[in-house]
């Protein structure tokens, strides 16, 4: 009898929900390697977070492919649920704190696209402006800004340094 009883034929969602977990745990290498294994399409949740993973290794330029694609697949998530009210003064404090602390540079589950698809994007995006200003693509960071939108992006674009 084998200790080793891993079941390794789980589906990509399965794989990709771990090495989302693994990745919030630091073991980006572990995540990494479950992540750019996966055999089919990955969601827009496991292709962000192989995108941190790239960011993590200094990999810019498969960090922003990786984002862009996420971005891309984001885009096509229906409206999320109507009962949830991102608007309200509390949820934008914490937003607004959530952007202060980069928190957009944190794994997301498949379930937070679903749940909150305009968020989700939106840290999609605000990842990617920050790796095109880590490697002096302003132009291209100043364009994407120009795309976010709402009351707690206000005070991000104006002090924006570029």
């Amino acid at each position: 009898m084998s200790f080793n009883t891993r079941d390794t034929t789980g589906s990509n969602k399965d794989q990709a929900a771990e090495a989302i977990e693994y990745l919030r745990q630091g073991r980006s290498a572990q995540a990494f390697l479950m992540l750019s294994s996966l055999k089919t399409e990955r969601g827009p949740a496991a292709q962000f977070a192989l995108g941190l993973c790239y960011l993590h290794a200094g990999g810019m330029d498969e960090a922003i492919r990786c984002f862009e694609q996420a971005l891309q697949a984001a885009k096509t998530i229906p409206g999320g649920n109507p009962w949830m009210e991102e608007n309200s003064e509390t949820c934008l404090i914490l937003t607004k704190r959530q952007i202060e602390d980069k928190v957009f540079l944190a794994p997301m589950d498949a379930a937070f696209f679903d749940l909150f698809p305009n968020s989700a994007g939106q840290n999609v995006l605000m990842a990617l402006i920050y790796v095109y200003r880590e490697k002096g693509m302003v132009e291209q960071a100043r364009r994407l800004i120009a795309g976010l939108s709402g009351p707690a992006f206000e005070e991000y674009k104006r002090s924006t340094d570029i």
